[in-house]
């Protein structure tokens, strides 16, 4: 009998045991997940949607090569596509970083970052500038990392140092700091108006 009574006591204590242990890991997880939803939300707006896509809030993403940062680009939100490798941004802001210590800053309603090539597309009341010397703005710019180039076919209004110039498609190399204009239109010099011509550069 008092071999059974202490049996029954140690089953006790084991039943007890395993409660408080119950106990104990659901508050742990409580808590993990409490703070998952506090920190989430502030980033994650819609995670694994039905497209399998995810958005963010307040997006930001820096190239980098061989410890050297080559552009940054943020964007209010941007949403990633697992199927397409693709991230659709809106609001965009990109600085490219120059060897000379020069940014060019380009920005645009919406944009597309290629997560493969980390090429990008630009559309939408697209600017460039580089410092205070150029402003160029049209309605849609691709980037070609491996290139380190910016282009566009579209129509280009290019103004800067006493020049306004309407164009047709543009290419800016950004390693070599040089702008060409494919086809110009229009160029407005010191209201000195010309037309005609084919290809302008400038550095």
């Amino acid at each position: 009998m008092q071999q059974q009574f202490w049996q029954r006591i140690r089953f006790v204590r084991w039943l007890l045991f395993l409660a408080m242990a119950g106990a104990v890991l659901a508050v742990f997880v409580g808590l993990k997940v409490r703070s998952a939803k506090h920190i989430l939300p502030a980033l994650v707006t819609k995670a694994a949607s039905n497209d399998g896509s995810l958005s963010l809030n307040n997006f930001e993403y820096r190239d980098v090569k061989e410890g050297t940062a080559r552009w940054t680009v943020w964007a209010a939100t941007a949403t990633y596509f697992e199927d397409r490798q693709e991230t659709v941004l809106d609001q965009v802001k990109t600085i490219f970083f120059l060897k000379n210590g020069g940014q060019v800053l380009l920005t645009g309603d919406t944009g597309v970052l290629h997560n493969d090539t980390q090429n990008m597309e630009i559309s939408g009341n697209v600017k460039v500038s580089y410092g205070e010397r150029y402003k160029l703005s049209t309605e849609r710019l691709l980037y070609n990392r491996d290139k380190e180039l910016i282009h566009t076919g579209l129509q280009i209004l290019l103004e800067g140092e006493g020049i306004i110039l309407k164009g047709q498609g543009m290419r800016l190399e950004i390693a070599k700091r040089t702008l060409s204009v494919l086809s110009h239109i229009e160029t407005t010099l010191e209201e000195i108006v010309s037309f005609g011509g084919k290809q302008q550069g400038v550095s």
